[in-house]
Parts: structure tokens; C-alpha cells; sequence
């Protein structure tokens, strides 16, 4: 289980980083807000080298969870029928399930 949290967590912290980027350049969102994802990313990389100690493993279930709030929030609020801009659902939807992913690995890594 921890080999493929550390495969999972560098993978996906990769992706975000490069998606967050390349949303930066293309679009004009206000570069503060993205300074969340890349803090996030940072802490899974970190948790990825350092997986083996137990705080570790608490950091990476945290940095899964906080991802998995900030999606949650990001979808619905473009899904919101008063306003919402519906931009990018299936991708966010996508990172969803990722973030869920991790964190109910770690919370199996934690239990053994």
C-alpha cells in the first residue's frame, strides 16, 4: 500500500501542478488563488519521500482531505444555477475522485 500512495500522491501532484499552471497562463485567474493547490502539491511531494514516518502519513491524509474540500467546493460552486460558470466540471469531478482515492488509502495505511 505505501508503494502505490507514493506513485499515487507524486502522479497526482504532478498533474495539479502542471493543470494549475497551465490554467494560469491561459485563462486571467488571479494568481493568489492557486497558491493553495501548489502548497498542497508540495505537501503531498513531500509525504511521498517521506511516507515511511508516521507524521507523514497523517500530513499526506490531511493534504488529501484539504484537496478534497477545495474540489468539492470548486464543483459546486460551478454548478451553481445562479451563477455558476460550468467550466471544467468533468476534470474537477475527475480530481474529486482522485483526492477521495488517496485519502481513503492513507486512511487504509494508517489502519494497518
Amino acid at each position: 500500500m505505501m508503494e502505490f500512495l507514493v506513485v499515487y500522491s507524486l502522479i497526482i501532484a504532478t498533474v495539479l501542478v502542471i493543470g494549475e499552471t497551465v490554467i494560469l497562463i491561459k485563462t486571467e485567474k488571479y494568481w493568489p488563488l492557486s497558491l493553495d493547490d501548489y502548497l498542497v502539491c508540495a505537501a503531498l511531494f513531500y509525504c511521498a519521500a517521506t511516507l515511511e514516518q508516521n507524521s507523514s502519513q497523517y500530513i499526506l491524509l490531511v493534504s488529501w482531505g484539504f484537496m478534497a474540500g477545495n474540489l468539492y467546493a470548486m464543483l459546486f460552486t460551478r454548478m451553481d444555477p445562479n451563477g455558476g460558470s460550468r467550466e471544467r466540471l468533468g476534470l474537477l469531478s475527475i480530481m474529486l475522485g482522485a483526492a477521495l482515492i488517496g485519502a481513503f488509502c492513507t486512511i487504509g495505511l494508517l489502519l494497518q
